[in-house]
């Protein structure tokens, strides 16, 4: 595998937890790549390591032991400061409750990773007017989440994750909240819109429905890949 086409590499990745008096291996030594525009799925039995390994991906924790490198940037010896400002720039999460502000209209949601970034307010409305178009939500940009059905709020997190453009979004079992039928329609939206801007996914997830459509699927039992 061409190494330019990787966007990220863990290799000989540990990570453990303190549970009561027991230390519990939640990842033990994986090593993989991840390429660039990869729609890439990360499943297992319920404690498997797969939210864990995410976590990793997202620079939302760190490993006990091995590397991790996003975008041919090792991360290690990174302060927190600098790992938030990659998160900022580079990373976008969809979370299997949605996590939106429930006193901020859709708009609101979407827009706050800009003014977070320190976007201008007319790129700013831009941006936002344009992603809502691409998820079907101009009509319900004024509404709050509490206003908005569980798949409507699954695409404001979606468009609250792509609308800085990043280089990577990690989701966290994004369809386990939604029926069926608005299940397959997250999915096909989060394939097109990775495809259209070259964003890499990678989705922890039970749900068959969405390894389907994904690139590939990485199996995880007992925090050790398959």
């Amino acid at each position: 595998m061409n190494s330019t086409t990787q966007l990220i590499r863990l290799e000989n990745v540990s990570k453990s937890y303190l549970m009561g008096q027991a230390r519990v291996a939640a990842l033990r030594e994986v090593t993989l790549s991840i390429e660039a525009g990869e729609f890439t799925a990360l499943t297992g039995p319920s404690g498997s390591g797969k939210s864990t390994l995410l976590n990793l991906c997202g620079l939302i924790d760190q490993p006990d032991a091995g590397h991790i490198s996003i975008d041919d940037q090792a991360t290690g010896k990174l302060s927190q400061k600098d790992l938030t400002l990659i998160r900022r720039e580079k990373i976008g999460f969809v979370f299997q409750g949605f996590n939106l502000v429930p006193v901020m209209t859709a708009f609101e949601n979407i827009e706050y990773p800009l003014f977070l970034a320190g976007a201008g307010a007319a790129a700013r409305r831009e941006r936002v007017d344009e992603i809502l178009s691409r998820v079907g939500l101009s009509e319900q940009a004024q509404r709050r989440p509490d206003e908005l059905s569980g798949g409507q709020r699954q695409r404001v997190a979606i468009a609250r994750a792509l609308v800085k453009k990043p280089r990577l979004v990690v989701a966290d079992e994004p369809t386990a909240n939604l029926d069926s039928a608005t299940a397959t329609q997250i999915i096909d939206l989060m394939h097109e819109l990775g495809r259209s801007n070259g964003t890499t996914f990678v989705i922890a997830t039970h749900d068959a429905r969405v390894t389907s459509r994904c690139d590939r699927s990485i199996v995880l039992t007992d925090g050790v890949l398959q």
